[in-house]
């Protein structure tokens, strides 16, 4: 597995899934669950497109099925909505839970772009059956992965200003100078978790293996 390919930094690769966790920080109820799973969405598509590739329909809609059955589907919507609410609420009142909320959702979704990018040099998002294989490896990485990224996240968002404003600007598609920043320092410490990335790989990788899942040579 070329993993020097997949550690190196590329912001096109990583854009969606900063904004993704950064919108934790919007201060308005479910306008931030909305802005989230609008760039969450947008994730392996830009995964792709860094590589020059495009992800076959199946394989877009095998992610986005086991995201759904990971968030607990329609039926939960009504309980979220009150339960999400109240602890919104709150968060909004007690700052510094939303920016642990935050820390942790911005260092998941890294986490989550550079797996997906191993995922499509290795491969594994050739078919619908080998991306949700695929998707159930990195889901059992990430579910107790402890590595640089949140440092790196904390130092990020304790940094951001006017991220709000950002966010509806690359809504829509519009450059903001607060987002060029971002990049600029996320970037500037990229070289601080390269080590342990490699070493998430090899986690994936095993776990894949585990599952029954064959990579296939590109």
């Amino acid at each position: 597995m070329p993993q020097q390919q997949t550690t190196a930094f590329d912001w096109s690769r990583y854009a969606d899934a900063t904004l993704a966790g950064l919108s934790v920080l919007i201060p308005i109820p479910f306008v931030d669950d909305a802005f989230e799973a609008f760039f969450r969405r947008r994730i392996p598509g830009a995964v792709a497109r860094s590589r020059g590739r495009t992800l076959p329909q199946d394989v877009r809609a095998a992610l986005a099925e086991k995201d759904a059955e990971g968030r607990g589907g329609c039926a939960t919507i009504p309980l979220r909505l009150t339960v999400g609410l109240l602890k919104r609420l709150s968060r909004k009142i007690l700052y510094f839970l939303t920016v642990k909320t935050a820390t942790d959702r911005l260092s998941h979704y890294w986490y989550r772009a550079f797996l997906m990018d191993h995922m499509l040099v290795a491969g594994h998002l050739e078919s619908a059956a080998s991306a949700r294989l695929a998707h159930q490896a990195m889901d059992e990485v990430l579910s107790n992965t402890r590595g640089p990224l949140p440092r790196v996240a904390r130092q990020l968002i304790a940094s951001s200003r006017n991220v709000w404003p950002a966010l509806r600007r690359a809504r829509r598609g519009e450059d903001a100078e607060e987002v060029r920043q971002m990049r600029s320092e996320l970037e500037g410490r990229w070289g601080e978790v390269s080590g342990e990335l490699n070493s998430i790989a090899d986690r994936y990788d095993a776990a894949y293996a585990r599952l029954g899942g064959v990579g296939e040579t590109l």
